[in-house]
């Protein structure tokens, strides 16, 4: 168990921290969601870790389903799926006030150095996520993500005076017309391809290249050039890709999914190399959508593999999300640099290296 978690006994500097600042009496939302490993840094669950999270992952807390409708989510309109589950994660409904206040101890002892705010589609959405923000401000000056679908530039802006320094704006399918059948019309959503990336130029002029970041979920269909493809132009705009790996959900509606690690690991390496500005999708090549060729050398692809930050979970700085979409047995975003021994297998599993 990480011995660095927050501990909640009477002997704990926790009982005797004077916070420099004090959250409102009567915030309208009491209850927020936190990851299960969030909470065991916070010391309010016992979790065992062998990677605990270096960001809070919080999710903003209503017992009703998210009026969007993407296939992949058990939170969906149209799932029976478990309102805790996040992929592989489990988020539990807490007290709001003693999640905000032990992220202020935690971020001032660097057990947490990011809080990570997910939105779902209700009508309180708004209110509540702003709550949020202004009680994590009014505690500590933590950096915060706020992950949310398409707002308006007025409030991109009132987000960012709050104090939210990362904005993500999940696209999660790689290309159109699969963001159609999961997200859009094809699942019975009001999400639009077009309207997502416009959300996307829109809170980069707010927030600045660099700023904006997307998710993309890979295993749902799309092919490895669709996907570098897009990872490649958002790169240039000035917006980063976070990767997970697909994760059927009991209660979910089924989709078709291409999801092996030799795929994932192809897409992952091909964004560390557009990410690092190491090659571009044009010097790439492509045989039926699979990469043949990640446009640099044999010797060039053979460091970058064993150096190992290419497998590393990407995203906001200082996420490393522990088996978020992984298990034990299948880590497809490692939350710590991979060791030699799997190194060693991680070169077996990319197209044209081991």
């Amino acid at each position: 168990m990480d011995r660095r978690s927050i501990n909640n006994t009477p002997t704990s500097p926790v009982t005797r921290h004077a916070m420099k600042s004090t959250l409102p009496d009567k915030p309208p939302n009491r209850t927020v969601r936190a990851s299960i490993g969030t909470l065991g840094v916070l010391g309010m669950e016992l979790v065992l870790m062998d990677a605990p999270p270096t960001t809070a992952y919080l999710q903003i807390y209503t017992d009703r389903r998210c009026q969007a409708n993407c296939r992949f989510c058990s939170q969906a309109r149209g799932a029976d799926g478990d309102l805790l589950q996040i992929a592989r994660g489990q988020y539990m409904p807490s007290d709001a006030r003693e999640v905000v206040r032990r992220i202020g101890i935690a971020f001032e002892r660097g057990y947490i150095k990011r809080a990570c705010i997910q939105t779902i589609m209700y009508p309180e959405m708004w209110q509540d996520t702003t709550d949020l923000v202004r009680s994590i401000r009014c505690v500590c000056q933590i950096p915060i993500s706020v992950s949310v679908f398409p707002l308006s530039d007025e409030r991109y802006l009132l987000l960012k005076e709050l104090g939210t320094d990362k904005l993500v704006i999940p696209l999660d399918a790689a290309e159109r017309k699969l963001f159609e059948r999961i997200k859009g019309r094809g699942a019975g959503s009001a999400y639009e391809w077009e309207t997502h990336l416009d959300g996307i130029r829109r809170a980069i002029a707010v927030f600045g290249r660099g700023s904006v970041g997307t998710h993309l979920i890979i295993g749902m269909g799309e092919r490895c050039e669709d996907a570098l493809r897009l990872i490649d132009e958002l790169h240039a705009d000035g917006v980063y890709s976070a990767l997970f790996a697909y994760t059927h959900l009991p209660g979910t509606r089924g989709l078709r999914t291409n999801l092996c690690i030799e795929h994932y690991r192809a897409v992952q390496f091909g964004a560390y190399l557009i990410r690092e500005d190491i090659a571009t999708f044009a010097d790439m090549n492509f045989r039926d959508g699979d990469v043949v060729d990640f446009g640099i050398t044999e010797e060039e692809m053979l460091r970058f593999v064993e150096k190992g930050e290419a497998f590393r979970t990407t995203g906001c700085p200082d996420c490393n999300r522990p088996y978020a979409t992984e298990t034990h047995s299948e880590v497809f975003n490692f939350p710590r640099s991979p060791d030699e021994l799997e190194i060693e297998v991680i070169k077996r599993q990319i197209p044209g290296c081991g």
